[in-house]
């Protein structure tokens, strides 16, 4: 059955399916965190995805942010390197019983162990000595408040649970005064931050980037545009119609039908024709 259908309609088809496939792949990256689940009702409102993200990620920052802390307090070498690092092992406690007591009320899980790049930052502060331990921890301590300031402040304006917001509106005042602290060492690299993630495609400074899935669905829906016009052009080609058959009753008809004779030349007495030549 699949021959019969012309090879430009296959091909557009193929690549419509390809770039919606690529499409749904895409938007599944730039999701939220899988395994959060979907909404659900609480007394403090519902709880979203985006909530639970926020609980989760504000954990994992503690777990390793707090031990970090400590470290930063008995190793480093300038002063208020390791005053920051005490400062942030107590408030990273306090910050993170408040974090599993809300998780708790709404029935999130949160983690028992940092991601695996935080594992990798604490290992790249742990190989660092000297001054260079001090610059690297006070660097990447900085960075990781950064990532999750913005969820916090997300979360803060848009979180439907009353719950939510009151626990971002105290994540805030934590993780801002952090960055206040850890500025004011002078050991920030601001240049070496990540930048900030593109604004997207509306909001008139686009990057490369963003034009990557309109191009894909674009290009698909072209192709299945010129697919169809050559099927259309086609099927305009018609093959000539064969004649019908006869019937039965027609053919009776034709046979009954008058038909003209041409009577024969008369003969004289001598036996020649009238008005012809020779017999």
């Amino acid at each position: 059955m699949l021959h019969r259908i012309p090879r430009s309609v296959r091909w557009a088809l193929l690549v419509a399916v390809l770039g919606a496939v690529t499409v749904s792949v895409l938007q599944s990256w730039t999701s939220g965190a899988p395994g959060t689940g979907g909404w659900q009702q609480t007394q403090w409102g519902p709880l979203g995805p985006a909530d639970r993200d926020l609980l989760i990620k504000v954990r994992q920052a503690g777990l390793w942010e707090a031990p970090t802390g400590q470290q930063m307090a008995q190793q480093a070498t300038n002063q208020q390197v390791r005053a920051s690092g005490q400062h942030l092992l107590k408030q990273h406690t306090v910050l993170d019983q408040i974090d599993r007591d809300a998780a708790d009320k709404l029935g999130v899980q949160l983690p028992s162990r940092p991601t695996d790049q935080q594992i990798g930052w604490m290992n790249q502060i742990m190989q660092s000595t000297g001054a260079d331990y001090d610059r690297t921890a006070i660097q990447l301590v900085r960075q990781a408040h950064g990532n999750v300031l913005p969820l916090i402040t997300q979360a803060r304006v848009s979180s439907r649970n009353e719950l939510v917001r009151q626990f971002a509106d105290t994540a805030f005042q934590y993780v801002t005064g952090h960055i206040a602290m850890l500025e004011a060492t002078g050991l920030v690299d601001y240049s070496a931050l990540p930048e900030a993630p593109s604004p997207g495609l509306l909001s008139g400074a686009t990057s490369p980037a963003d034009m990557i899935v309109p191009a894909i669905v674009f290009v698909a829906c072209a192709a299945a545009a010129i697919g169809l016009l050559v099927t259309l052009r086609r099927g305009k080609k018609k093959a000539p119609t064969a004649a019908t058959p006869a019937t039965g009753s027609q053919l009776a008809a034709l046979h009954s039908a008058p038909v003209l004779t041409i009577p024969a030349p008369r003969r004289d007495s001598s036996g020649r024709r009238r008005g012809g030549g020779p017999a």
